[in-house]
Formats: C-alpha cells, structure tokens, sequence
C-alpha cells in the first residue's frame, strides 16, 4: 500500500510540474526527509500526507490514500448554481446546500477514519519493528 502511496506522490508532483526541492517546500516539510521518502528509504508519514492535502487542496484524499477516484476534486464535478439563469427558490437551494454540507461531512469523516486507521496501522508497524529489533 505505501508504495501505491509514494507513486501517486510522485504523480502529484508530476501534475503540478514541481520537483522534490519544490514539494518539500510547498508542503513545508524537510527536504532531507521528502527525498527520503521518496527514495524509499523512509515510510511516507501520516505528517506528509496532511501537508500534503492542506498544500494541495484540489487532490482528492480518497485517491492518495486508497487509489479510487480521480486526483484532482475538481474531475469529479462541480455544484454549479447560476440563480439568475436557473431561477432557483431560495427553498430549493437551501436543500441543495444542505445535501452538499451532509456530503462533505460525510466525506470528512470517511477521512478521518482513514486517518485514524492509517495512525493504528502505524503503531502496530512500530510494535512490531520494537519486538524484531528486541529480539
């Protein structure tokens, strides 16, 4: 799973035509530790995947961390409401509203117990990394 992480990074910054240099800058992460990462000499931490989705807030979380879906938010549609030309109630958008808030609260706590999983997963990892290393 960490190295579907780490290509679709690496596609990342392909799309946005960065270089590591640029990334870890962007991001606001040690360079050293990009390009560790990157090299696969170090595991794609849970801090560099959050900076990286607050940096690039049009990359879909759902699509870094599990592959499904498009990269980019933007791919999978738009909620656009033109109120001259559509003449929509203000009844109607309201509901429209409402459904968009409930999704992306939904979508939000999908992330969250990604993460939380992610955090779970990584701590077994350590656990296990402790009990090899005592052994």
């Amino acid at each position: 799973m960490e190295e579907c992480v780490l290509q679709r990074v690496i596609s990342i910054c392909r799309q946005k035509s960065v270089s590591e240099s640029q990334f870890a800058k962007m991001i606001g992460s040690n360079q050293k530790t990009i390009n560790q990462q990157f090299r696969g000499e170090r595991s794609i931490s849970l801090d560099t995947i959050s900076k990286i989705l607050s940096s690039f807030e049009d990359v879909s979380a759902e699509w870094l961390l599990r592959g499904e879906g498009p990269m980019l938010k933007s791919e999978t549609g738009k909620i656009n409401i033109d109120l001259i030309s559509e003449q929509i109630e203000s009844s109607s958008l309201v509901k429209v509203l409402v459904k968009s808030l409930e999704s992306y609260q939904k979508h939000e706590d999908d992330l969250l117990n990604a993460i939380e999983n992610l955090k779970k997963e990584n701590n077994k990892l350590k656990q296990g990394l402790s009990n090899l290393k005592a052994s």
